[in-house]
């Protein structure tokens, strides 16, 4: 069974040239605001011609990749489109990165130039080529698009996956790719000048893109938080400060915000909250609705880095329990389930989630033969992902996720889906967050499964009966042999993502 999107291709204005639009139609609107300076359309416009012109004097040409490195702010945004205005090849690099990882990221995407930005500094191992900018010393240089628009499979980025299933690889984006998915989820959620978009992922994640560049081509407003570190206490009061009306969260990041917020802060203004990146739990859409007060929209997105930020989306209205449906593809967009691979399978069937698109990306950088048989290229462009995904569509043709494919284990001879054990886990009175690994029994026996808790404000220990109440839920296999209590769950590289091979057994005994 398949759900399907609108698959025919058509061409779209490139990301720089929907930019220069607003640029000419409303130089003086708010294009970006950080704390108390503001810079309009015009200003961004000159500050991004002047990055272009020296970018093109030291790398002349087009499709050639250039890192982009410097502290959250106006210098970086205009850097960002100066590189696509110019049909080079984005490459973010965050700029506390270690000289080690640096290096090893410029190697990997084929990087000819470093642009930093006014005090980030460079060190000598990244091996290329480095072209130190000052904001300051700026000047514009004419319009931001002058020149032959990006070719359909045109190069235009290149991201990292989180490293969360295993080692980072680099994904090679496409210039139209992402000018279709910033025209489709502009007009899908009405995105116009008067709304204020803001920006808190990381640079290293490719969810940034639709942060920094979707108010962008809207002519809307793009908000910065301070260029340091955001504390999860601080985040939401920021939000509201800001009159933020649409936002992105990983559900990890959401969760941490709410538990380090008192329950004084609202978002009056927030209209829309897109989660992605992780499973969206009904209790986490509980809470945030309940302890913000929040009536607006809340989306859930799927989509791995490898397609080109979202495929498929759900409004979550009334959710339901446990993970909430992935939902349907967007347009330009296909997903379909496979058990065994290549042949799909009826509604209601578990099997890997398959994406098609002809909005893909053009796949891994010197990936390895088993990698790159997770993608099919067709001639016309479209892209076939096997998402290493569990999930299956309902008899509406909607998504469901239940986990990925590393995820499953049998416990007893019981298939077991950690994602699920979590779900469950968080819904129980005294839980704020649950991760739950499979270890190995020290006897050489059956796996266990292993609870990591994070407990919920003013409960101090593992509550009582809660072996008990989780198996009313779940089959006996299913329900973890210990708890751990942890104070946090461990991120991963700006993304926010849990990193499970970061969770230990700190404590020899559990409950």
């Amino acid at each position: 069974m398949t759900a399907r999107g609108h698959l025919a291709g058509q061409p779209w204005p490139g990301v720089a040239e929907q930019i220069a639009r607003w640029c000419a139609e409303t130089p003086t609107a708010a294009a970006v605001v950080q704390g108390s300076r503001t810079w309009s359309y015009q200003e961004l416009e000159a500050a991004a011609c002047g990055i272009a012109a020296a970018l093109s004097e030291a790398l002349p040409g087009v499709g050639r990749v250039v890192a982009v490195t410097g502290h959250r702010g106006f210098a970086a945004v205009a850097a960002w489109v100066a590189v696509l205005a110019q049909r080079c090849v984005l490459l973010p690099l965050e700029p506390g990165l270690s000289p080690q990882q640096s290096a090893r990221m410029v190697s990997r995407a084929g990087a000819e130039l470093v642009l930093a930005l006014d005090d980030v500094s460079v060190p000598a191992t990244v091996g290329v080529d480095v072209l130190q900018l000052d904001s300051g010393q700026l000047s514009s240089c004419g319009r931001l698009v002058d020149g032959v628009p990006p070719q359909p499979e045109e190069p235009g980025y290149v991201f990292f996956t989180s490293g969360s299933t295993g080692r980072p690889k680099a994904i090679l984006g496409r210039h139209r790719s992402l000018a279709h998915f910033l025209t489709w989820l502009r007009t899908a959620l009405h995105v116009q000048p008067g709304d204020r978009i803001g920006h808190l992922a990381g640079v290293g994640f490719d969810v940034s893109l639709r942060e920094v560049l979707l108010p962008l081509t809207a002519g809307a407003t793009l908000c910065l938080p301070p260029p340091a570190p955001m504390p999860p206490g601080q985040a939401l009061a920021w939000l509201a400060d800001s009159r933020v009306t649409l936002l992105h969260a990983v559900p990890t990041v959401a969760r941490a915000w709410l538990r380090a917020t008192d329950g004084g802060v609202r978002l009056p203004l927030l209209r829309a909250v897109l989660f992605s990146g992780e499973p969206l739990t009904d209790t986490l859409v509980t809470r945030w609705r309940e302890q913000l007060d929040y009536r607006g929209e809340i989306i859930n997105q799927y989509g791995p880095t490898e397609t080109t930020l979202i495929r498929c989306w759900h409004r979550v209205d009334e959710p339901v329990a446990g993970i909430q449906p992935l939902g349907r593809p967007i347009p330009g967009s296909e997903a379909w389930v496979e058990d065994p691979p290549g042949v799909r399978v009826p509604a209601g069937t578990t099997g890997e989630i398959v994406l098609r698109t002809v909005y893909g990306t053009s796949g891994y950088l010197g990936a390895s033969a088993e990698e790159d048989g997770r993608f099919a290229f067709g001639s016309d462009g479209e892209v076939v992902y096997r998402t290493g995904d569990l999930g299956h569509l309902d008899e509406d043709s909607i998504v469901h996720f239940l986990g990925r494919l590393d995820d499953q284990v049998k416990i007893y001879g019981v298939r077991v889906h950690l994602h699920a054990v979590e779900a469950v886990l968080e819904a129980q009175s005294g839980i704020d967050q649950a991760a739950v690994t499979a270890q190995a029994d020290a006897d050489g026996g059956a796996p266990q499964l292993i609870a990591h808790l994070v407990l919920a404000p003013g409960c101090d220990a593992v509550p009582t009966g809660l072996r008990a109440a989780l198996l009313q839920h779940l089959p006996a296999a299913a329900v973890p042999a210990r708890f751990l209590t942890v104070d946090a769950l461990p991120g991963t590289n700006g993304s926010g993502k849990l990193d499970r091979s970061r969770l230990t057994d700190p404590s020899p005994s559990g409950q």
